[in-house]
């Protein structure tokens, strides 16, 4: 498996089933990290390809002191802002498209890939106590009541709410800064 902050192999050789494993492994989630910059699903794919392209073109003067996941979003970054600098049917009245990027656009190697938010939820889910897991996730994840979750369980109401509330001060603890961003993508 690639590791998203080191290249773990020779960018320079030209091994096309390492490039297509990288290929793979990145390119859904540069998609979507694209999506902060345009709001077009086939231009933001295009320019995702074109990243790739261009790494392979470029593969013998790539500097892979870098790491890989900043890089790639660099990459993705400044081809989606070289898009719109040339493109004006994405000005929106007198603010420009470039002008309404987030501001935590800008902080790429603070910014975690789905996948890595899903794993270290899941990570830390699994290590609470069978009870208060079994309880957050009837309750967060699979919509159930208390009193659904009291019988499945058979305690009594509102040892499911300690339960459940118990687990979330584990998560928020455990998970510190990410937790509100992990319950907005995930739950």
């Amino acid at each position: 498996m690639i590791k998203s902050d080191t290249w773990l192999f020779d960018i320079s050789l030209d091994d096309e089933n390492v490039f297509q494993q990288m290929f793979e492994h990145y390119y859904a989630n540069l998609c979507v990290y694209a999506k902060r910059f345009i709001p077009d699903l086939a231009t933001r794919e295009d320019i995702v390809q074109d990243v790739f392209c261009s790494i392979w073109i470029n593969r013998k003067k790539i500097d892979c002191s870098v790491p890989l996941t900043n890089y790639l979003m660099t990459s993705v970054k400044n081809h989606c802002l070289n898009y719109l600098r040339k493109n004006s049917k994405y000005e929106i009245g007198e603010k420009s498209e470039l002008e309404r990027i987030p501001l935590y656009a800008e902080n790429d190697e603070e910014l975690f890939f789905l996948h890595e938010l899903e794993e270290m939820f899941a990570k830390t889910l699994a290590g609470l106590p069978e009870e208060y897991r079994i309880a957050f996730e009837m309750s967060k994840m699979k919509n159930k009541s208390t009193g659904e979750i009291a019988e499945t369980l058979g305690v009594s109401v509102r040892t499911v709410e300690r339960y459940r509330n118990k687990a979330i001060e584990i998560l928020k603890t455990e998970l510190k800064d990410y937790y509100p961003l992990i319950c907005l993508l995930l739950l």
